[in-house]
């Protein structure tokens, strides 16, 4: 019986391997690609670069206009969170405890929503936002990108709400706590885990969205780092050393992000699972 856990798990653990190798190999040959030049990797893609050189690096962030990009998808990513966060919780937090007919087929709604793709609403939501003059404003796609994370923020809200006693809510109101301020002041720091993870999971959608912010943003100035790629792939589309540098220099913020909130996306993902 030993001896047949101890072969299963030798197995398992090489297929995990296995995995982690298939995963890792494409983020291997972007970085090392991306200190070589062209005639490196032409000569062989995987080959470690006989010399470390910056140049493709300098190349790609005065092509991608690197800071200005950089700049505009911050904003975009702290804009869209900031109200994601503050409407779509205390939107859950009112579906979860005002519990009636009305409420439950607005919470159908916006779950029913999440099963719709982008793409099949695209034609409409572009005339709703031309109509509304959303279109080349940083602070019109971080609207847009409220709309649609409202259901995933929610559905965990909701989720989250579940766990949360009345009794607490019950005792504030005794204390004649507002509901604004006890919702902020108790409901929130009990529902955080839930919040940090839906906060985690649309940061990586802002961040790499391309086909929501190219309908919404065509102005020059305004391109994202995700439209500055697109553009400096579509001016250099061989010139795979620079290319290479610049997908690198896109990964480089989100890797900082996630090691910094590492423990908080661990935290989330299981705090954030409910019961019933």
């Amino acid at each position: 019986m030993k001896a047949r856990e101890k072969r299963s798990k030798w197995v398992t653990t090489l297929l995990l391997l296995f995995c982690l190798i298939i995963f890792l190999l494409p983020f291997y040959f972007i970085l090392v690609n991306a200190f070589k030049p062209m005639s490196e990797i032409a000569e062989n893609g995987f080959a470690l670069p006989k010399t470390l050189s910056l140049d493709n690096f300098r190349n790609a962030f005065t092509r991608l206009n690197f800071a200005n990009a950089m700049k505009n998808t911050v904003v975009v990513t702290l804009l869209s969170n900031i109200g994601g966060l503050v409407m779509g919780s205390m939107a859950g937090y009112w579906l979860a405890r005002k519990k009636n007919k009305v409420t439950a087929f607005i919470y159908f709604v916006f779950i029913g929503s999440m099963a719709i793709p982008f793409q099949a609403i695209m034609i409409p939501f572009a005339k709703v936002a031309k109509t509304l003059h959303m279109t080349n404003s940083l602070w019109g796609l971080a609207v847009a990108f409220w709309a649609f994370t409202l259901p995933i923020s929610i559905f965990m809200t909701v989720g989250a709400m579940k766990n949360v006693p009345i009794e607490v809510e019950e005792a504030a109101r005794i204390d004649g706590c507002s509901s604004f301020r006890m919702f902020w002041t108790i409901v929130f720091p009990l529902i955080r885990p839930a919040v940090i993870t839906f906060v985690i999971i649309n940061t990586f959608w802002f961040w790499n969205d391309y086909l929501l912010t190219q309908m919404m943003l065509s102005r020059k100035a305004l391109r994202t780092i995700q439209l500055a790629m697109q553009a400096m792939f579509n001016d250099a589309f061989y010139a795979w050393d620079t290319a290479l540098a610049a997908l690198t220099l896109s990964i480089i913020p989100l890797l900082i992000f996630f090691i910094i909130l590492q423990r908080n996306i661990i935290e989330g993902m299981s705090a954030g699972s409910v019961k019933g």
